[in-house]
């Protein structure tokens, strides 16, 4: 958590010091699309059940006005988390059957607000807030020897594998916020670095924040 604290105080500064800065918005296309990877870190409750994955994403952003600041952007993510022992064995204590192993995994489909503001060397500071829907899934496994199916492609054969136990899944509505640091480039395009709060609501809630390095074309 002192890391996240950390990168989450680091790009506000330096959001703040980009909207009081003399820079200029250099003009912009009015549709821009964007790619992005990087670590996904749960925090709050779900760092007890999920330990950190990795994230990947696409999407694109629309100018509300030539001139400026807001946009809006729309993303589509995917993030993946394995399950911790804490979750494990909570799985294994309520079925009688074995749990070696279990993960979990979020899609997002996202809309936010954008804003954006030019620091005097050319950089950008952001910050985006919005909403969106999330399919959450998360299964427990045992480790599996002999014949092995695999339930997509329908073939078997002779090894290991792992076979679901138990396994949960639901799509909610949730929100998001985040900060972000552009880096433009000469001949257009620009690289990013990004942190985005995401808080889905539920049974349990979950919350984690995907840190991110990203190309916006």
């Amino acid at each position: 958590m002192t890391s996240l604290k950390r990168i989450f105080t680091t790009l506000a500064f330096g959001l703040l010091a980009a909207a009081s800065s003399p820079g200029a918005l250099a003009a912009e296309p009015p549709l821009t699309w964007l790619m992005n990877a990087g670590y996904a870190a749960p925090i709050g409750t779900t760092a007890d059940y999920l330990q950190g994955g990795w994230t990947i994403g696409g999407g694109f952003a629309v100018k509300l006005q030539p001139s400026s600041p807001l946009s809006a952007q729309f993303d589509l993510s995917y993030s993946d988390f394995q399950a911790t022992r804490k979750l494990i064995d909570l799985g294994q204590a309520q079925t009688p059957y074995y749990i070696d192993d279990g993960r979990g995994e979020v899609w997002a489909l996202t809309g936010a607000l954008k804003f954006t503001a030019a620091f005097s060397g050319g950089a950008h500071g952001y910050g985006l807030l919005g909403i969106g829907g999330y399919h959450r899934y998360v299964e427990l496994t045992q480790t599996a020897y002999g014949v092995v199916c695999d339930p997509w492609w329908g073939i078997c054969y002779a090894g290991s594998g792992n076979a679901v136990v138990a396994s949960k899944s639901q799509t909610k509505f949730g929100w998001n916020g985040g900060i972000g640091i552009e880096f433009p480039l000469r001949y257009g395009g620009a690289w990013f670095l990004e942190a985005r709060y995401h808080y889905i609501q539920g049974d349990k809630n979950t919350e984690f924040v995907p840190i991110q390095i990203g190309y916006r074309f």
